[in-house]
């Protein structure tokens, strides 16, 4: 009787005979189930503006407290109108850009909404409810490394 292999040697034989199959060039849609020879590589920020991380409010840090107007309302991926004047907010949902010289978002549980005004009375930090421009990916980062086997969240 022969004698067995161990689970290691059957594999380096295996293995000796393994060879990469050549580079194909093909769609994100095709990719499921594929593995990738090369990483892919980020073409562009993600998210590609900074961003509100709530449905709420945009503004001034040191605005508030106080009462603001509601200058205009940013809905989810969508670019602001304009710059945010002093004394004044946006209505922003979440994912929606945050506008030019605003640095804050409060939670619209947070805020007295009247409609054309607001009124916020605790202070806020600058920073506060926003995603910055490229916080999850920025172009030129890995974001499938090469040898990985591309999935739902790979595509994604």
């Amino acid at each position: 009787m022969a004698e067995l292999l161990t689970i290691e040697a059957a594999l380096a034989r295996i293995l000796e005979h393994a060879r990469p199959l050549p580079t194909e060039t093909i769609s994100v849609a095709e990719s499921a189930g594929r593995v990738l020879r090369e990483p892919a590589i980020a073409l562009v920020d993600l998210p590609p503006f900074a961003s509100s991380a709530m449905d709420g409010f945009a503004l001034r840090a040191n605005s508030v407290p106080g009462e603001l107007s509601v200058a205009f309302r940013v809905a989810a991926g969508s670019p602001a109108p304009g710059p945010l004047t002093s004394g004044a907010a946006a209505g922003i949902s979440t994912g929606g850009a945050v506008p030019d010289e605003a640095d804050a978002v409060v939670p619209v549980e947070l805020v007295d909404d009247r409609g054309e005004r607001v009124v916020i009375e605790a202070p806020v930090r600058v920073g506060q409810h926003i995603r910055p421009r490229g916080g999850d990916v920025r172009v030129g980062d890995t974001v499938v490394g090469a040898g990985e086997r591309v999935r739902a969240a790979q595509i994604g």
